[in-house]
């Protein structure tokens, strides 16, 4: 089985990729097996940078890898420039940890966040040389399943999968595997384990009309320990700070919430655990900003008290807290000053719909005068923006008033009662998902969508703190065409995906044209999947089981109708749904209270309540002796297709999970004090890189264990050759890095490129002539390889790629010839050049 290296395959392609880290793999904390018993492709059908951001890829990378002799490795959806790549070169996709085509896996399995990634799972598979339909698939193939919570109608798929999980992973799905891995071993062949995966209870498979499939729910989430071991990303993810679950499932059962039905019932991680995660978050993972997260985190009992132990124990480290999915209605305003500490990262509130009836009729509620004291507080603590999120189209009771203008009314209201702050409106169109008591209900049509959107958004185009963005309706309906589709949807999806769509969620790269060629080639009437259902009808998704009964959601549906509420879930239950057993219930809230209260006694006790005082300890002193840590590093293989900020991002983690204290600039948005040398192009090997950070203090750790601790957390083939620790006294200046930047001595390998290294030499010495910028290069060829000294010129014109195409006649990409920085030097008094560390010794 050859294993791929795009760095060989594709090595000088990759430069002209976009972002070409994504698919380069080797970060550290990957986990590499290179012999296992049964092998599982995880997949998140999104770009890396979307996946790597996701928690369920989190979780299960962990807990697979944890299984003995199971190998879990990662693959993403790839971008239209890697994917036309891969099609020119006939290379399949491969894992991430070791390069092996996903075709050699045992299974290739996919987390579905969202129903709009239904075109990417087809690329990934086709990418991967795997039969779109299950059908066709041999015992060479890989045994495709899925996951998630945007797949419990798993009915478009019925021709796609072979099995499909409903619920949560943890920790029946890693059984699952650990049995598969046992019979695999026996002799089992893949039909036998798809035979196997269609007798678990979780586990819906295609034409199995006789069973149903029950949702998982995972009854250890309160207590159970996270053993995290996750990759660090290269390329930042869209979100990127780390993530600590503190409670699943939510109370309030908002009627058009799938995610609400799905994580039933609410489970309350503990305290101690959170604290325990926290500190793996911030200490293994690099992360200075944490999500507290769950459906509505403003519920979690004690949640302010929880957030101020947080602050006191960890933001004199510079770490800031984010609750990224606040009810307006539980959001204590004692919150505002605990977030509000080291990264004012924006308040965000779902108010969906803006009259008090309709609120009623969704089951949320959402006062304007909470609102504004929210408002009112935040802008005191120095926020300057807040998001809010309404939807149009759900099913609403009629009123005087049409909706988008009651939206209307409702932001102009917010607008007035903090004038500084800016409001980001995002408008959704409501989709009416399944297992949920409006999957019954209608969907607006794209064109009545729009209209209502625009309205708002034109109400708003003279006022310059208001700023309305809206997911375009055409997607919308599409999403609500998937979530709720049959088989014949399936068609459509492959159709189209065959007509070149991808990233349908994104805006930018969706292809409306290819789904109206899939409209027209199916000849799929869509305009039913839109409308009302009668309630007698029997669904595509009757074959899964959310744990909730049916005539709790009808009930729920009449409740909606009558704009009655329906009281939170808590113990003791009121309003029985089916989701709690004799196993599982939800979660009491006095012993968390209880034991945040007992920690808040003997921590808060040593706590500043001056938050300036607080950040203080991530600032360098002003005065006095002051530290710097200067190091050297090289970076060869793949990590010479890092970008110049991806190579910054992951030294200062590598700093920070080594113990060593960054110092951070002050303002909005904190960033670390770090400087790296000047940016080579993409695919240039060096030896000789510097970086300098600011330390906050003198460091506990002597330079050489710095260099051991930093090299263990960095990437493989990025790597320190040299750490110092400098001093910086009062009234000595500490120039940057680029200011002394003299230039750099390179070796180009010209072996097999065909081109005359004496070519080049006649052409640069007779340059030196004439362009005075270029006193001190010179260049010389040994055998087939060119060493260059480049004085840095501060132009583009004279930069190695462009000197080497005006003296080749060639591209220095299109040569295919290899390109290594050999040292780097710094200017120093008239003229003088020395090397970095020599020229730093002399201040």
């Amino acid at each position: 089985m050859k294993r791929i290296d795009p760095c060989i395959e594709f090595a000088t392609e990759l430069p002209k990729i976009q972002k070409p880290a994504r698919y380069l793999g080797g970060e550290n904390a990957s986990l590499v097996k290179d012999v296992a018993d049964i092998r599982l492709a995880l997949c998140f059908p999104d770009l890396y940078e979307i996946g790597m951001a996701n928690n369920a890829m989190r979780i299960l990378y962990s807990g697979l890898n944890r299984l003995e002799g199971v190998a879990c490795e990662r693959v993403f959806s790839v971008a239209l420039d890697y994917e036309t790549l891969l099609r020119k070169t006939g290379i399949p996709l491969y894992g991430l940890e070791t390069g092996t085509p996903i075709s050699s896996f045992d299974v290739l399995a996919f987390t579905i966040g969202y129903e709009l990634l239904a075109t990417n799972i087809l690329t990934v598979m086709d990418l991967s040389g795997i039969p779109l339909l299950a059908a066709d698939r041999t015992n060479e193939h890989p045994i495709v399943i899925a996951g998630g919570p945007a797949i419990t109608n798993p009915a478009p798929y019925t021709k796609i999968f072979d099995a499909v999980w409903i619920g949560e992973a943890e920790n029946r799905f890693f059984e699952l595997i650990a049995k598969m891995r046992t019979a695999k071993l026996s002799g089992i062949s893949r039909s036998g384990l798809i035979a196997m995966l269609a007798n678990e209870p979780s586990v819906w498979v295609p034409g199995r009309h006789d069973k149903k499939a029950i949702k998982n729910v995972y009854n250890e989430f309160n207590s159970a320990p996270y053993h995290y071991r996750f990759p660090i990303p290269i390329v930042k993810p869209i979100q990127d700070h780390g993530v600590v679950e503190i409670m699943r499932g939510c109370p309030n059962g908002c009627r058009f919430c799938h995610a609400g039905y799905f994580y039933r019932p609410r489970r309350l991680r503990s305290v101690d655990r959170i604290l325990e995660d926290v500190e793996t978050q911030i200490k293994v993972a690099g992360h200075r900003e944490i999500s507290l997260s769950s459906l509505s985190s403003g519920d979690y009992p004690g949640i302010a008290s929880l957030v101020s132990l947080l602050n006191a124990r960890w933001a004199h480290e510079g770490v800031s807290f984010q609750l990224p999915s606040l009810k307006v209605e539980s959001f204590p305003l004692e919150l505002i000053e605990d977030i509000s500490g080291t990264r004012k990262s924006g308040l965000t509130f779902a108010v969906e719909t803006p009259l008090e009836q309709w609120q009623m009729t969704l089951n949320k509620t959402v006062g304007l005068e909470k609102i504004r004291s929210i408002l009112l507080e935040a802008e005191k603590r120095g926020y300057r923006v807040a998001k809010f999120y309404f939807m149009v189209g759900l099913p609403l009771p009629i009123a005087a008033v049409k909706e988008e203008d009651a939206i209307v009314s409702l932001i102009q209201d917010i607008s007035k009662a903090a004038p500084t702050i800016k409001l980001n409106i995002n408008i959704a169109t409501f989709v009416p998902k399944p297992h949920t008591p409006f999957q019954w209900s209608a969907q607006l049509n794209p064109i009545e969508a729009a209209s209502r959107i625009f309205t708002i958004k034109d109400s708003f185009r003279s006022n310059a703190r208001v700023k309305i963005s809206y997911h375009a309706p055409y997607l919308s309906w599409l999403e609500g065409i998937v979530s709720r589709g049959d088989e014949r949807v399936g068609d459509l999806i492959i159709s189209a995906f065959k007509h070149g769509a991808r990233f349908d969620a994104w805006d930018d790269l969706f292809r409306k044209n290819a789904w109206e060629n899939a409209i027209a080639d199916t000849g799929i009437e869509l305009a039913s999947y839109s409308t009302e259902r009668e309630t007698a009808s029997v669904f595509p998704w009757a074959g899964v089981s959310l744990r909730v009964s049916k005539k709790y959601l009808l009930d729920e549906l009449e409740r909606s109708k009558q704009s009655v509420l329906t009281a939170i879930c808590t113990e003791p239950c009121t309003t029985s749904c089916g989701s709690c057993s004799d196993f599982l219930t939800v979660s009491g809230d006095s012993d968390i209270e209880k034991r945040i209260e007992e920690l808040h006694q003997s921590d808060v006790a040593t706590r500043s309540n001056d938050i300036e005082l607080r950040l203080s300890a991530r600032q360098a002193p002003a005065e006095g002796t002051r530290y710097r840590l200067m190091f050297r590093y090289k970076k060869i293989g793949r990590a010479a297709f890092f970008a110049h900020h991806e190579v910054q991002s992951l030294i200062n983690t590598s700093l920070e999970r080594a113990g060593l204290s960054v110092a951070y600039s002050q303002g909005f948005n904190p960033m670390p004090r770090l400087e790296i040398s000047e940016p080579l192009s993409l695919g240039f090997e060096s030896l000789d890189e510097y970086g300098v950070a600011i330390l906050t203090a003198q460091p506990q750790l002597d330079a050489s264990t710095i260099l051991v601790a930093a090299n263990r957390l960095l990437h493989g083939e990025m790597q320190f050759q040299d750490t110092r620790i400098l001093e910086c006294v009062d009234g000595k200046r500490f120039p940057s890095l680029s200011s002394v930047h003299w230039g750099s001595c390179f070796l180009l390998d010209l072996l097999d490129t065909g081109l005359d290294a004496e070519l080049f030499l006649r052409y640069f010495n007779d340059l030196i002539e004439t362009k005075p910028q270029l006193t001190g290069g010179s260049s010389k060829a040994n055998l087939q390889c060119l060493e260059i000294i480049l004085p840095f010129a501060g132009s583009r014109e004279l930069g190695l790629p462009s000197l080497f195409e005006a003296a080749f006649g060639v591209s220095i990409r299109e040569s295919k010839v290899s390109v290594r920085r050999l040292a780097q030097y710094a200017k120093y008094g008239d003229g003088e050049r020395l090397t970095y560390f020599d020229r730093y010794s002399r201040l």
